[in-house]
């Protein structure tokens, strides 16, 4: 089971109220070593030229799955690195991020049956959409992502949006920082909350001189299987201009594991409890596959990770829908 904060009730209550989580690093072993290692051969991945072997090798596709896997560029904003198996994996980053990718599954797997527990379910009922994806696999890739990340910061004195406000699709998932740029939507206050800064993260967490922040976020997969009693957190990343306290460093870098459900059939009455409730008709899925679940709540969000132009087409063609939508109901 996860140790640490986990052992708290109140902080599964907090996750579940406000989508999100600050974790203290530290407290699950080997993964402030493992990050460590990863961000720094991350970092040396993103230095190279945009001609490089190791970047054209692992280019990603163009278009709205850009950001699926592979090396991705939108400029002016961020580099994306997409990792969904080992042997699409740029072969100096395999080790270190096989590592981060395993310790991580099993921390959030073990949070998962926490939640379980917490919403008065089995404590296994995540497990058919969880244990495919635990270990960073060969080739036969699952919905499960690790996604490293490198933002430009601006070259003004104004603070950049690189993320707009999004709320990711998945089970969890977990954010480890370098430096802080991360804001969450408090729920309480209806406030953005710069969740990296040291004020707002738990007390004698390590964020400087080479720490890391690490946040935990529910997504809209989990937020459905809870029928809500689990917030999907919405956030974003707004870059500050380079500052002395971080070496004046051009860049804010993050890495990104995203636990996405397994394509495994789903009951959804297995995940109705005195606390969770009933799922109504039109909700209810019996044998249907998790995956299939998912790509309709993909179908009704835009891609934050992807070129601004396909970006707002997106937005458009979903305002269009609930346009639709609407009118079909006042009918």
């Amino acid at each position: 089971m996860a140790p640490g904060i986990f052992d708290d009730a109140n902080a599964l209550a907090f996750l579940a109220n406000q989508g999100w989580l600050p974790l203290v690093l530290a407290d699950y072993p080997g993964l402030v070593e493992a990050y460590t290692e990863l961000f720094e051969a991350t970092n040396s991945f993103f230095a190279l030229p945009e001609d490089s072997d190791q970047k054209t090798k692992y280019q990603a596709p163009d278009g709205p799955s850009a950001s699926d896997v592979g090396y991705y560029k939108i400029p002016d904003e961020k580099c994306i690195m997409t990792i969904r198996t080992l042997n699409r994996c740029p072969e100096h980053l395999r080790k270190d991020l096989q590592l981060v990718w395993n310790r991580t599954g099993a921390l959030l797997s073990s949070i998962l049956e926490l939640i379980a527990k917490n919403l008065d379910l089995q404590s296994d009922v995540f497990n058919p959409f969880v244990e495919p994806c635990k270990s960073l696999p060969e080739d036969n890739r699952t919905p499960t992502m690790q996604r490293m990340f490198r933002y430009d910061r601006p070259e003004g004195p104004d603070p950049k949006v690189n993320a707009e406000r999004h709320k990711d699709l998945g089970l969890l998932s977990l954010v480890v920082g370098h430096s802080p740029g991360l804001f969450a939507m408090d729920e309480d206050i209806k406030t953005w909350v710069p969740v990296e800064e040291d004020f707002v993260l738990p007390p004698d967490t390590k964020v400087r001189s080479g720490g890391l922040t690490a946040t935990l976020l529910v997504g809209e997969t989990l937020a459905f299987l809870s029928r809500g009693q689990y917030k999907a957190g919405e956030h974003g990343v707004v870059c500050a201009p380079p500052s002395p306290e971080q070496g004046n460093d051009p860049y804010r870098y993050s890495i990104v594991y995203a636990l996405r459900p397994a394509a495994a059939p789903i009951f959804t009455k297995n995940f109705e409890s005195r606390l969770t409730g009933l799922f109504g008709e039109a909700e209810r899925l019996e044998g249907e596959s998790a995956g299939a679940l998912f790509q309709r709540i993909r179908n009704a969000h835009w891609n934050v990770n992807i070129a601004p132009e396909i970006r707002e087409k997106q937005k458009q063609s979903q305002r269009k829908a609930a346009e639709a939508n609407v009118r079909d109901v006042s009918a």
